[in-house]
């Protein structure tokens, strides 16, 4: 499978990146807030308007430490979207 074409869509408070998969239209996020170890996985269906989000559990499997840069968040998505 290739990895999935990430949209940065970072902001002052979290890292995040954005991306599609199958043929299907929904959206998928992963998001961790500055400064934290944590990990968030939303969903938006196709269709629908709102997201639907829920912590990652053992964050540590994917973040080998808590991201400084975007790049480091990034390798941490990789691992996730794979």
């Amino acid at each position: 499978m290739s990895e999935p074409n990430f949209k940065n869509v970072s902001n002052p408070a979290a890292f995040g990146v954005e991306w599609t998969a199958g043929n299907h239209g929904s959206r998928y996020q992963l998001v961790n807030p500055k400064g934290t170890s944590s990990l968030l996985f939303g969903v938006m269906v196709s269709g629908s308007k709102t997201w639907s989000t829920t912590p990652v559990i053992a964050p540590d499997r994917f973040l080998r430490a808590t991201p400084e840069t975007f790049g480091d968040f990034l390798e941490a998505a990789r691992a996730y979207a794979a």
